[in-house]
């Protein structure tokens, strides 16, 4: 039975002894229909050097373009994985171009990994919660859902982002949208 223990969530850093977790999680119908073939290699991939990076004690900031492997956590039991990148803007990252602001951006995936927690419309809360807590000082976060996820679409414009491009993802080529939401916009929500 699942015990909501309030609508404040804490959010950490994934530890190598939760990879078997995570991969439970990206095994099940409802998130394998949106990550695999090369979207889900290349999260795994980025899993495993998050924790090389960690295990080297290097730090994680704005400056790396290291993917940060995120869990929320219900009290103490985790629910949600959320993945973060930074957006070096002078460096060659496709986002760049579609920053508007001068301060630090982000992407952002995020995916409802405890089955019990599925369909309680925490989706929008966490996004929100986790960027106000984590990424209070980034000025903009993008997402780039399937154009066909109608679920997550509709999660993320609740959040705050709105469409502003189409295109088609070399890791699963079909239509993709580019979404993109202004944290001065949450911040004063």
């Amino acid at each position: 039975m699942m015990y909501i223990t309030s609508s404040h969530f804490t959010f950490r850093h994934v530890v190598e002894s939760q990879r078997d977790l995570i991969h439970f999680w990206l095994q099940q119908d409802y998130i394998r229909e949106w990550i695999h073939g090369k979207g889900l290699q290349n999260t795994l991939i980025g899993l495993e050097k998050f924790f090389q990076h960690q295990t080297q004690g290097q730090a994680l900031d704005y400056k790396s373009k290291i993917t940060h492997h995120w869990l929320g956590y219900d009290g103490d039991r985790p629910f949600v994985y959320l993945l973060t990148s930074n957006i070096l803007k002078d460096a060659d990252d496709e986002y760049a171009k579609y920053c508007e602001t001068d301060g630090l951006a982000i992407t952002l995936d995020i995916f409802i990994g405890d089955p019990e927690y599925v369909g309680k419309g925490l989706a929008t809360v966490v996004i929100r919660e986790f960027l106000l807590s984590q990424f209070s000082k980034v000025s903009e976060v993008f997402i780039d859902p399937e154009k066909t996820n109608a679920r997550a679409v509709h999660v993320y414009q609740k959040a705050g982002f709105r469409i502003f491009d189409e295109f088609i993802a070399a890791w699963h080529p079909v239509p993709h949208y580019r979404m993109k939401l202004n944290m001065k916009d949450l911040v004063n929500s």
